[in-house]
């Protein structure tokens, strides 16, 4: 009878030990892709070189017109390829480019002109691979003259676009 009953807890202590559990390894934990080292930010000083060579491309005229044309020179078109030069390497940098016309004709016809001449800089610009989100353009008319007088070569002067920064950040 004691054989018996051996017989019978041997099945009980071998169901016994195959519910315990064999004690598992925690989980790895997720994979997580590393941050990368953060950039280094320019210096203060490299960041005003930068502005300082955009300002220096913009001042004075980008381009200068025939009497009632709308149209660029060879001249306008280097200064403008170097104006879209800069403006790639300063990918935050954005300019506003104003019309200006000399005092001949009407206020209106002037302010139509003079954004006309704005936008064929911005379009050149543009054909440059310059996008037209970062060159606003604005017509002055004949409000803004450079030379104050009324003969041939004042007019010729007032007769241009300007250019300037509005940022670069």
């Amino acid at each position: 009878m004691r054989a018996v009953r051996l017989l019978w807890l041997t099945p009980l202590a071998l169901a016994a030990c195959a519910h315990d559990k064999v004690a598992e390894a925690p989980p790895a934990p997720p994979v997580v892709a590393e941050a990368a080292p953060p950039v280094a930010a320019a210096s203060d000083q490299a960041k005003a070189d930068d502005t300082a060579e955009l300002t220096r491309i913009l001042s004075g005229p980008i381009a200068h017109f025939e009497f009632d044309k709308a149209q660029l020179t060879d001249q306008d078109r280097q200064k403008l390829q170097t104006l879209a030069k800069a403006m790639k390497a300063h990918a935050a940098a954005r300019i506003r480019i104003a019309g200006n016309c000399d005092e001949l004709g009407t206020t209106e016809y002037n302010l139509a002109l003079g954004q006309r001449r704005a936008e064929v800089a911005r379009k050149y610009l543009m054909d440059l691979g310059v996008s037209g989100s970062r060159v606003d353009t604005i017509s002055y008319g004949e409000e803004h003259p450079v030379a104050p007088g009324h003969d041939a070569e004042s007019h010729a002067a007032n007769r241009r676009d300007d250019a300037e920064l509005l940022s670069n950040r």
